[in-house]
């Protein structure tokens, strides 16, 4: 889940009742969490620790949101967090989040994203499904790079100030992903099929004006595109069937120190009507994690390269890749989410991770980040943003390695943007 300023000071007031309301024991140790020093503070010596995760325990964690944002107004919500093992080793850890938000400008944000490993790694699920009332502004296809002054700044991807080059749209979205994977012998491969469905609907071009006379005549490049492509501008699908291959090496889902994690899919999305196309895309996505130091292992290099090539047909356009749209909408820290949309994207970054403080409460980072994506004038690589930053780590749970994270990222076109979020970015 992606936490926007606001948000981040009401995690002030709630945090006494998420540290209670937390399942998750911790361990002894010089390694310490926020729940070690808020024992401290309390000078309580009974922790209650658990050596470790139970196989089989589900722990939760409860957050409620109350906050207001530029691009949000005043919203009111909640998530939930869960990790439980299924199995012993060499099981992995699984790990799920469900969020849920209102705000006072018309918006309704529910997603619920899972990834589940069963006992001892037979089976492989993860699931991401996403129903959202929106607004965001939208930038055409391709890398473009504008000559302005004014600076652009954000708020977890999410519009904080008016952009002079955007064009706001509103839309409904539902996303149904759901994927199974199985594991081929003892080897740390899985073979997975699953459903992928996107459906955009109730959509408004703000700035659209196609009536040649009026004043305010204008043709928005959504508008253009689904014009090109003989599609619905105002509501369309996208739904397939996808065939992955994919392993994962890592010690841990939510905050890697060593190992690695890659998975090829072809998508295949069918036409179901006139408002759905054929068409074939490959997607893939790589991690890879390399400790530093084996005394102190949160000294990490950590790479990150995902993409979408588009293989035949034309997929609709809010329904084609854009970085802040991936799974977790982690990737363009420096842009607003929607900055860089194309028929086919690949996106790239590489973190420097490391320890602030002896007792691993502090943590920071160093990042950067490249986006090349194609249209239909400009091929992959004809151009690239990049985009770098900075970041804090706060240690809330030191069993499950879980982080608070505090970024700012700078961008092309004098953008930059403050980013908070749960987890690491990848």
């Amino acid at each position: 889940m992606r936490f926007g300023f606001p948000h981040f000071f009401l995690i002030g007031q709630f945090w006494i009742f998420l540290i209670l309301g937390n399942n998750i024991s911790f361990a002894q140790g010089t390694n310490k969490d926020l729940r070690d020093v808020y024992h401290e503070w309390k000078n309580d010596t009974l922790l209650l620790n658990e050596p470790k995760l139970n196989v089989g325990k589900t722990y939760f964690s409860l957050l409620p949101i109350i906050g207001y944002g530029p691009a949000n107004g005043f919203v009111i919500g909640g998530a939930v967090s869960f990790a439980k093992l299924f199995g012993n080793p060499p099981t992995n850890l699984s790990s799920g989040m469900l969020n849920f938000q209102v705000t006072s400008k018309k918006q309704l944000i529910f997603n619920a994203r899972s990834k589940v490993y069963l006992n001892e790694n037979k089976w492989f699920l993860q699931g991401d499904w996403r129903f959202l009332v929106f607004t965001q502004p939208t930038y055409g296809l391709g890398i473009e790079f504008l000559d302005i002054n004014q600076l652009l700044f954000h708020i977890n991807n999410l519009e904080a100030n008016p952009e002079p080059f955007g064009e706001p749209m509103k839309f409904n979205h539902i996303r149904i992903y759901e994927e199974a994977g199985y594991r081929l012998g003892s080897s740390k491969f899985f073979a997975g099929l699953g459903i992928a469905l996107d459906y955009h609907f109730g959509i408004v071009d703000k700035l659209l004006d196609t009536v040649r006379n009026s004043p305010d005549f204008y043709v928005t490049k959504h508008y253009l595109y689904s014009y090109i492509n003989n599609i619905n501008p105002e509501h369309y699908s996208n739904q397939g069937i996808k065939f992955t291959l994919l392993t994962d090496t890592r010690d841990n889902i939510s905050n890697c120190y060593k190992g690695y994690y890659a998975s090829f899919s072809i998508l295949q999305n069918i036409k179901t009507g006139e408002n759905s196309r054929n068409n074939t895309q490959l997607l893939y996505d790589a991690r890879y994690y390399l400790g530093l130091n084996e005394l102190r292992p949160r000294h990490v290099l950590a790479f990150w390269t995902w993409g979408s090539i588009l293989l035949t047909g034309n997929p609709p356009y809010l329904a084609l890749p854009s970085i802040g749209w991936d799974t977790y909408n982690r990737s363009g820290r420096g842009y607003i989410q929607g900055r860089y949309r194309g028929l086919s994207i690949i996106y790239n970054e590489a973190e420097y991770r490391f320890p602030i403080s002896r007792n691993g409460l502090f943590g920071g980072t160093l990042f950067a980040n490249a986006t090349t994506a194609s249209s239909y004038t400009q091929d992959l690589f004809d151009h690239t943003a990049l985009g770098i930053g900075a970041g804090l780590r706060i240690q809330l749970d030191k069993l499950a390695r879980t982080n608070l994270t505090i970024d700012f990222g700078m961008g092309n076109d004098h953008s930059s943007g403050i980013y908070f979020n749960l987890q690491e970015t990848f």
